[in-house]
């Protein structure tokens, strides 16, 4: 500190010193800061040290400098001086180091260095450093006048810079271009500024040492001290349970960031480690400082955000206090330290006392807020606690006096040899021991304690091995038969093979495949017979045969002779010839293919060879021997012969060889060898081979070819099999197969790259992804980029331009298909007032997204059931006017009595006092609903529809039989809908928007106004008159007395004067639906209020006098009916029943005086209570597991002193939708234009351009279902039009109608669809024609079915008439013959019977034969009916057929299949359909096959929520590359809510189920490891203590054999 306190007195000097220089005539006190003016206190330097001679005279002594470097030397620099004064005494100073250039000052680099020093924190009460730095400034001045200067606004431009500002003021000065060395740059930062640059300093104090603060506060950590805690909270409030604890943040977190989204307010609790509390709720945005912990808020208007770097100085308790009705979900991350942490201890004692030793320390587990040591466990308990390495450190370092010097060996581990793996493959174990050891002075070893040890890792006990998996057996594909007809066998190959696709030993022999098996070519054999049998050949040419050698193709390409052709004379010598192929082996199909010749090499065999048949001359009986084969067949002894000479050497060095006998031409009588040319090489003997070297061969590897490039660029692979095999035999091919490990040479590889060349570029498609919509046509996007392979392997980007091609699609049309119906609202209408607060409305319609993105328009009971969007909202037009002038007679002056304005009564002679209104001016809004509401006049009350009004008319001094009533300027009197009684109050029943308006009565000259609004109503009249009244007789009596003090006549009925009654209102809109709105039931008397607030006043229940007649409170609004397992209706609904129906409900609430008795019939006769039937009178009638006995219709009844009531419903069994169709074909063969044709759905209709056509759709089913059409692919044409009936009529058939039009049944048990086909012709005046078929007169209103030559199939009904006709041109002239099942018609015009074993169908013909008709009933016609004739120009044969099917059976709607799910609302069933006969007895399917099924659409089923489930993700990758690791998934339990929906919940909601695990044990690749080999031989001799040594070699190596460089050094 001694630096700091003499900065001032320092400064003081300074600034005399410049004083004395100054001119005279300054003689007023002021100071003139110059810009070189700084502070510069001992051992500080300047801006650049090299022009300091003061610097460089002081630290110029050699002996203070360090040696220099050779590369100083060589730089011409003397070496560096010692390092001078620290800056400051703590806080971070600076210090620097100089040195000289010998060489003048062409020397590089710098001549100073800088460090830092004195980093230790300075004491709290020494203030900041720059702080005190512009305190020695305040007693200078500074433009006249002294200040109090404290450090100025942080400039990122010079941060260095003194700039200070005047305390109290916005003056801000630069006292100084630089600050004292050791000045911090900024507050929260360790950069600090040396000769006026921002050096940047690492948190460990040290400059450039990039060292931060990981997320825990450790200085260059690694983040493993802290855990990173984040989560979402969903609290639910209520103004009963209006504070919650939602999150507890540990002292000591940091980062701590809250974003909280709702109405709620946030309250932290912080609670010291000594235990206070402190409670600050945040309501507005600022800086808090809670806990001694600084923190920023910002609220807005639906969001708050917390945030505060840390390290929290207390315990954060966070709170939610309810602050509205909607829920706050709230969002939170921290860095929470973990509470146990390992901390180093204090070094252990020396090992020696001197000579020199070693200290160890340790570490040990202790929590981080109680600073208490606690047992190891707790803090190996966290996985990121890494507990520190013990540190070494040498100690007594003097010597020992004379003999005692000693000096122990560091202990270290010790670690025997692995033991052998518990298995051979598919992952073991093995483990070793590991033992602490200490040498002592005489080199002998000593177990010790393990801590000894600790200042490096213990090596692993116990490791895995053999991970790898176990070898398998693989079958390659069955070769070809080995017979090219009848029986044979085919093989293949079996292979043992390990996890890296070699072929090895090991696989279990029980589990091999079979390598053989029979196989049968379809082919017979024929033995072929033998030209010559075998002994009519000569024994010698039998004997050469066997000896020559046979050739096969082998799997490399060799050549292959074929046999020798017999000899080309009978006698004597000749020749003999044969073929020589260049073939190889294919070793999978086991086939010979041909080869170039030069594939095979030069040693080509002899195509050509001599032959001798013998003597020409020989007699019978005659031998022949060996020298008859040596010698020629002569008399004449010959000088020179053919000899054999030995043997060739052994054609190989095992498994059979052969060698070959030399023969060479030799000198008779010397025996010597001449010549081959002296010899007859005509009688040259044949050749002959014998068998050599027979013992098998030693193992060798055999490889197969290599297989095809796996890629033709970029890089591709081959492969092919490798085999260790053992010979046996060459000739008989006998090859074994066995071990690898006998095998000796170096494996040959199994696979090759190939293709190693650049690939072009290409277009790459990544998938499709999803479509943009489910339904009504959507769009699907992928993206498309050019490619290039690389030979490396890797991809290369490329623009669109560099690929060839037209780029590939990025969006296609997807979803294709209808959507299913929904509710949609149409355009808003207008708004129901003109100012203030009203409503709008909108239609509800059906509609459909058609496949082709276009919205149709349905009729609204297709979308019975469905979910409805709303069809009210409020809207807000322009403030209303408001009436503030009172009118009063002059002279007058307002009074206020009971805060009510009135006008103060004159009493003058003649005149009596004035009638006074008691009017209440209050606002009364309806919020429940309520059978009627007494209301005073002066107020302005909202109701709902359907409430009846009394509106009392209170006053004093004035008979009440003659009070007024006016409404919107016009005399109210008595009627059926608007009385007014005796006490002079108005009675409204049942406000309607009739009823909307401003009343006013009327007490002589006084009255008072009451405005009656409806909420949700358009406020609009009907335009009713009211009946006028005559003149109050009372008008004529009255005394003569002021009018009214106010004045409302003109007060807009839209006017309200509370904003909250506006919000209170449009509330009730969006939360109660239409059908609330205008019921007019009564709710029950014990329903809970709505709460309000004080601003609203709401109208208390009827009270009065007591209903005595009984009556049944019925609805007015009918419901619609559903099909569900729980069936619950009011009284005079109807309701439906189907088979999995279990409850029946029906309501039927009543009242009166004393309570009615209730009591049920069904039909008329009277119910009694059951098992299955019961009623009371809350719950109403109920009937359990109903059947379809029970549908009928149900009375009920009720009854007491006063009389009766009743009311029915009825019970309807549900039918699915049915449409009546036909599957037969229609067609309109007549010409005339705008005739009309009416078909049956489900034909396909052929019909004449310009026909009006009809298309029936009958249906049938309970409730009666509604149709509907819609066509395919489009909307409905503007001239198609949908009857009442059902039916659609298009009108002028045009080609633009043609199309799929489809017919739909909707009720609430289901959906039919069925559709017809139109196919529309125009008519050709051409001759000719096929397409217009002439038919009689008589005809053109019946069906005609055409056969076609692919052939037609319909099916009729018994009793139709059938008429068939050939498809000819009408100008046919040729015979037309018919045929029915292959028995030909008779050409008949009259009604005949087909002839045949029964009595078969009548017919007759038609149009010349051209139409065929046959009558249906009471006999079998079902067949083939066929027409034939000749086609007129080319004679060709047409013929063409149709085949007629009786449709004697039908579908029919069963049961309902189970649901596809039990919960969710994902579960749909369908109707079963089954095959019935015309009485309804179900026979088999295979009945109906030939008609086309009825559509039904599934039915949702089972919407409730599901149970809670748990849910979890795809695992995570393996947290290591190679060896043992861990991969993580997530767990949360949610629950399918009945809408669908999937919803988080906590995870208690799931206890009952076990929680499945979010961690596995996974394990990859082998991770290379150390292989070493065993100990060399000692390099000396074992003799006394002498220390020898052993080698071995040690190797990172990967389980295949491969080396590597990644092994871990700490395991070597």
């Amino acid at each position: 500190m001694k630096m700091e306190s003499s900065i001032r007195c320092r400064a003081v000097l300074i600034f005399f010193v410049l004083s004395s220089v100054k001119s005279e005539e300054e003689q007023h006190h002021t100071a003139e800061f110059l810009p070189e003016f700084a502070l510069f206190p001992q051992g500080s330097f300047m801006e650049d040290a090299a022009e300091d001679q003061f610097l460089t005279y002081r630290y110029d002594d050699q002996a203070s400098r360090t040696t220099r470097s050779d590369e100083d030397r060589d730089m011409g620099w003397d070496a560096w001086g010692p390092w001078s004064d620290c800056s400051r005494t703590c806080g971070g100073g600076a210090s620097y180091s100089l040195r000289r250039c010998l060489n003048g000052e062409s020397c590089e680099g710098k001549n100073i260095r800088y460090r830092t020093c004195s980093n230790s924190d300075c004491p709290v009460d020494s203030g900041d450093f720059r702080a005190q730095q512009c305190s020695a400034h305040n007693d200078i001045k500074y433009q006249g006048a002294t200040y109090e200067w404290i450090p100025g606004p942080y400039d990122p431009l010079a941060p260095c810079a003194l700039q200070c500002q005047a305390k109290d003021r916005s003056l801000t000065v630069e006292l100084a271009p630089k600050v004292l060395d050791g000045t911090r740059c900024r507050e929260d930062a360790f950069d600090m500024c040396i000769n006026g640059v921002c050096q940047e300093v690492g948190c460990d104090r040290q400059l450039d040492s990039g060292a931060k603060e990981d997320n825990c506060g450790v200085c260059d950590g690694d983040g493993s001290t802290c855990q990173l805690v984040r989560g979402q909270a969903l609290p639910h409030l209520t103004p009963e349970q209006s504070l919650n604890t939602i999150l507890e943040v540990p002292v000591g977190s940091r980062f701590l960031r809250l974003s909280a989204k709702g109405p709620d307010f946030i309250v932290i609790e912080a609670v010291s480690l000594q235990g206070r509390r402190e409670e600050t709720s945040l309501m507005s945005t600022g800086s808090y400082v809670i806990g001694n912990t600084s923190l920023d808020f910002q609220r807005g208007t639906d969001r708050q955000t917390l945030r505060t770097s840390g390290p929290l100085h207390s315990d954060y308790i966070v709170k939610l206090k309810y602050g509205g009705p909607k829920d706050t979900v709230v969002q939170f991350l921290f860095y929470q330290p973990i509470r146990y942490q390992w901390r180093e201890t204090d070094f252990f004692p020396c090992s020696v006392t001197c000579g020199g030793g070693y200290q160890l320390n340790s570490a040990e587990c202790y929590d981080i807020r109680s600073n208490q040591t606690l047992p190891e466990h707790h803090c190996k308990s966290y996985p990121e606690n890494t507990k520190p390495t013990p540190k070494l450190k040498e100690c007594n370092m003097d010597p020992c006096k004379d003999g005692d010097e000693f000096k122990e060996v560091m202990p270290r581990w010790e670690q025997g040899p692995w033991t052998q793996c518990s298995v051979s493959c598919g992952g073991g174990w093995q483990e070793r021991s590991v033992m602490c050891v200490e040498e002592d002075s005489q080199g002998q070893f000593s177990q010790v304690e393990e801590w000894k040890c600790t200042h490096s890792p213990q090596p692993v006990t116990r490791q895995t091995c053999n991970t790898f998996s176990c070898p398998q057996w693989v079958a390659m594909e069955w070769s070809q038969c080995t017979v090219t007809c009848g029986r044979g066998l085919r093989y293949r190959v079996v292979l043992c093979i390990d996890h890296r696709g070699q072929h090895i030993g090991g696989c279990e022999t029980s589990l091999k495949p079979h390598v053989k098996e029979d196989c049968l070519v379809p082919v017979a054999c024929h033995k072929p017979r033998e030209s010559l049998p075998v002994e009519a050949k000569f024994p010698w040419l039998k004997q050469a045969q066997e000896l020559e050698e046979h050739h096969t193709a082998t799997e490399e390409p060799t050549f292959v002779p074929g046999p020798w052709s017999p000899c080309s004379t009978t006698c004597g010598v000749g020749r003999q010839t044969r073929e020589v192929k260049c073939q190889v082996l294919l070793s999978f199909t086991q086939t010979e293919v041909d080869l170039p010749e030069e594939e095979c090499g030069k040693d080509k065999p002899l195509l050509e060879r001599l032959c001798n048949q013998g003597p020409c001359n020989q007699l019978p009986g005659s031998s022949l021997d060996l020298q008859d084969h040596l010698v020629p067949f002569s008399d004449v002894e010959e000088l020179f012969i053919w000899d054999y000479r030995g043997f060739t050497s052994c054609s190989v060095s095992c498994a059979g060889g052969k060698q070959t006998a030399i023969v060479r031409c030799v000198n008779q009588k010397t025996g010597e060898e001449v010549e081959d040319s002296l010899c007859d090489s005509s009688n040259r003997p044949l050749i002959m081979i014998r068998i050599c070297n027979p013992e098998p061969c030693p193992p060798s590897w055999e490889v197969t070819a290599w297989t095809s490039c796996s890629a033709s660029c970029g890089v591709g692979i081959q492969t092919r099999s490798v085999f260790c095999m053992r010979s046996l035999s060459i000739e008989q091919q006998d090859i074994l197969s066995v071990p690898e490990e006998e095998c000796r040479e170096f494996k040959p590889a199994i696979l090759q790259p190939c293709n190693q060349v650049d690939c072009p570029p290409a277009w790459e498609t990544e998938p499709w992804q999803l479509c943009s919509q489910t339904c009504g046509g959507g769009v699907q996007l992928r993206k498309v980029y050019c490619k290039q392979l690389l030979s490396t392997g890797a991809y290369r980007r490329l623009g669109d331009g560099t690929c060839s091609g037209p780029k590939p699609a990025v969006s296609r049309s997807c979803s294709n298909s209808d959507c299913l119906p929904s509710w949609a609202g149409g355009e808003w209408g207008k708004c129901s007032v003109t100012c203030g607060l009203g409503i709008q409305r909108r239609e509800q319609l059906c509609r459909q997204l058609t496949s082709d993105g276009q919205q149709m328009t349905l009729d609204k009971g297709v979308c019975s059931g469905l979910p409805s969007p709303p069809l009210v909202r409020t809207c807000r037009m322009i403030a209303c006017p408001k009436h503030n002038k009172d009118i009063r007679p002059k002279g007058t002056h307002r009074i206020y009595v009971n805060n009510e304005k009135q006008t103060p009564n004159h009493r003058n002679d003649g005149v009596k006092r004035c009638p006074v209104l008691l009017g209440k001016h209050h606002i009364y809004i309806q919020t429940q609903k309520k059978k009627r509401f007494h209301l005073t006049i002066g107020g302005h009350a909202y109701l709902l529809p359907n409430t009846s009004l009394i509106i009392k008319c209170p006053v004093r001094r004035f008979p009440k039989m003659f009070i007024r009533w006016i409404k919107d300027g016009r005399p109210v009197a008595s009627s059926k809908h608007l009385t007014i009684t005796k006490s002079g109050s108005l009675k409204i029943p049942f406000v309607s928007a009739d009823d909307v308006g401003v009343y006013r009565c009327v007490a002589g000259p006084a009255y008072e106004i009451f405005t009656l609004q409806l909420i949700g109503s358009e406020n609009q009249s009907t335009g009713r008159r009211l009946p006028s009244t005559p003149r109050s007789t009372w008008e004529e009596r009255k005394p003569t007395c002021y009018t009214h003090n106010i004045h409302l006549d003109g007060a807009d009925r839209g006017e309200i004067e509370q904003e909250q009654a506006s919000e209170l209102i449009a509330s009730l809109l969006i939360s109660m639906s239409d059908g609330q709105i205008w019921t007019r039931t009564t709710e029950e008397r014990t329903q809970a209020r709505d709460s309000l607030h004080n601003w609203s006043e709401l109208v208390s229940a009827l009270g009065g006098a007591a209903v005595h007649r009984p009556r049944i409170i019925r609805q007015q609004q009918k419901r619609t009916m559903s099909v569900q397992e729980s069936v619950d209706v009011n009284i005079g609904d109807s309701a439906l029943l189907t088979n999995t129906t279990q409850s029946l409900t029906i309501r039927c609430p009543a009242e009166g005086f004393p309570p009615p008795v209730i009591s049920w019939s069904k039909d008329g006769a009277p119910l009694h209570i059951t098992d299955r039937f019961s009623w009371d009178g809350s719950r109403g009638l109920q009937i359990l597991l109903p059947t379809a006995s029970d549908r009928g219709q149900y009375k009920c009844t009720a009854v007491n002193v006063h009389g009766s009531d009743s009311e029915t419903s009825q019970i309807l069994l549900a039918e699915p939708p049915t449409v009546k169709l036909s599957w037969s074909d229609s067609s309109d063969p007549g010409l005339d234009f705008g005739r009309g044709l009416k078909a049956v759905v489900g034909e396909q209709v052929r019909v004449l351009q310009g026909t009006n056509l009809t298309l029936d759709c009958t249906v049938t089913g309970v409730p009666q279902p509604s149709v509907t059409w819609h066509r395919k692919t489009r909307p409905l044409d503007s001239g198609v039009v949908s009857l009442p009936s059902g039916s659609l009529r298009i009108k002028n058939v045009s080609p633009q109608n043609q199309g799929v039009y489809s017919c739909t049944a909707t009720n609430a048990a289901g959906k039919s669809t069925v559709s017809t086909d139109l196919q529309v012709y125009t008519p050709q005046s051409a001759a000719g024609s096929r397409e217009t078929p002439v038919l009689q007169p008589d005809l053109n209103r019946r069906r005609v079915l055409m056969a076609s030559r692919r052939g037609t199939s319909v099916s009729i009904k018994p009793g139709d008439i059938l008429r068939i006709g050939c498809p000819v041109v009408p100008d046919h002239k040729q015979s037309v013959y018919w045929d029915y099942n292959n028995q030909t018609l008779k050409e008949v015009s009259r009604p005949t019977h087909i002839q045949g074993p029964g009595l078969g169908p009548q017919y007759k013909m038609l149009v010349g034969g051209r139409v065929l008709e046959v009558y249906t009933l009471r006999v079998n016609f079902s067949g083939r009916y066929q027409c034939q004739t000749f086609i007129n120009s080319t004679r060709e044969t047409l013929l063409a057929w149709i085949y007629e099917h009786s449709n004697e059976f039908g579908w029919r709607f069963g049961d309902w299949t189970t649901c596809s799910a039990s919960c969710g609302n994902r579960g749909t069933w369908l109707r079963r359909l089954d095959c019935v006969t015309p009485d309804g007895k179900i026979v088999p399917t295979t009945k109906c096959q030939h008609i086309q099924k009825p559509v039904t659409s599934a039915v949702p089923c089972n919407r409730q929520d599901c149970p809670p489930r748990w849910l979890v993700s795809d695992w995570s990758k393996c947290s290591t590359s190679c060896g043992s690791g861990w991969k993580q998934r997530q767990v949360s339990c949610q629950q399918l809510d009945a809408r669908g929906a999937e919803k988080n919940l906590t995870a208690a909601s799931c206890e009952r189920m076990s929680r499945p695990a979010d961690t596995e044990q996974c394990s990859a690749n082998n991770c290379p490891s150390w292989v070493i080999s065993p100990w060399g031989k000692c390099s000396g001799r074992c003799l006394g203590p002498t220390t020898t040594v052993q080698r071995r070699s040690v190797t990172c190596q990967h389980t295949n054999g491969s080396l590597y460089t990644d092994c871990d050094i700490r395991h070597r």
